[in-house]
């Protein structure tokens, strides 16, 4: 059987994680795809909030967006052979089941991150016999393809991670990494799309209180400002706010900040700035997740600082940062 993409009909994304990040690809790759005349089915833990949010956006296409819930792996795919085949046969399952709610088959998946779900040491039939599904999806580790871990111009052995994309299902492969995405194509010799890392740039329709006041209390300093969105580590941003000069910085720092999350120098730092007796941060302890209130803050910053993002994956504030 040969995959046509002009034959899918029904296309299911897979969300494996409740990040920011995801949660805006969710709304952006659907929404792109109902403009394809396609029908999605979206399976992610955060599903109730992305269905409401889906269903105010394109309520004319209501018929065509459906939500279902799934667990949330963490970036974890599991250890042993079996319980990875247990939790692709139940994922087979969830997929059979809102099919037969939505009334049509899913004719293709897409899994965002795709990491989480394929596991170097499982056979490409056995893997096929349990995801009996056309699928491709974003892989966000790529460092191995950068040096010699993994050789180039040929074909992945059984235990490499990109082993499972020579499957017959696999019609092709996503990254984020547009700077290996050459050296991936070379060893699975299938499409690769360098995807881009998409934003919602939207505004309120009025601007937050928070950001009128972080105005006031900056005056004519400059304002650097973070905003914590996916578990960053802020020991660099704190660091800066101690050492700056505080009649021409002011230092904002927006987010989640539990300090049983943090590791021990940030703590550190966290706890000597807040005892500095400076007057120039401030913190806004929420936990950000509707992008006109992300995006009105960033708006609101001189300079949006961004936190250890990793070289593999852009970081989710950066289109924001460059747009406004």
């Amino acid at each position: 059987m040969t995959f046509v993409w002009m034959d899918v009909f029904c296309i299911g994304l897979i969300f494996s994680r409740d990040q920011y990040r995801y949660r805006t690809y969710a709304l952006q790759y659907a929404e792109a795809l109902l403009r394809l005349q396609k029908h999605i089915a979206i399976f992610s833990p955060g599903w109730i909030e992305i269905r409401n949010e889906l269903l105010v956006r394109f309520r004319d296409h209501s018929d065509r967006i459906h939500c279902f819930p799934i667990e949330e792996s963490q970036g974890q795919v599991p250890d042993g052979n079996f319980s990875f085949l247990v939790r692709n046969i139940k994922l087979t399952r969830t997929l059979h089941q809102a099919e037969r709610s939505m009334k049509t088959k899913i004719d293709f998946v897409f899994f965002a991150p795709v990491d989480d779900w394929i596991k170097p040491k499982i056979g490409k039939k056995v893997f096929e016999l349990t995801f009996p599904y056309f699928w491709s999806g974003i892989i966000t580790q790529t460092q191995d393809f950068e040096g010699e871990t993994l050789p180039l111009n040929i074909d992945p052995k059984f235990g490499d991670i990109d082993y499972l994309f020579t499957s017959e299902k696999c019609v092709g492969v996503a990254t984020l990494d547009r700077f290996n995405s050459e050296n991936l194509k070379s060893r699975v010799y299938k499409k690769v799309v360098v995807m881009p890392d998409v934003s919602d740039l939207s505004l309120p329709s009025t601007q937050l209180k928070v950001s009128e006041q972080i105005k006031k209390m900056a005056r004519d300093r400059m304002v650097v400002g973070t905003i914590l969105l996916e578990d960053e580590n802020p020991e660099n941003f704190l660091s800066l706010a101690l050492t700056a000069a505080p009649d021409a910085y002011f230092f904002v720092c927006a987010g989640k900040l539990e300090p049983e999350n943090l590791n021990e120098k940030t703590r550190e730092l966290l706890n000597e700035l807040l005892i500095s007796g400076r007057q120039n941060n401030y913190f806004v302890l929420e936990d950000f997740e509707d992008s006109q209130s992300i995006n009105d803050l960033v708006r609101t910053f001189d300079v949006c600082y961004l936190n250890d993002g990793s070289f593999q994956m852009p970081h989710p504030l950066l289109t924001k940062a460059a747009w406004f």
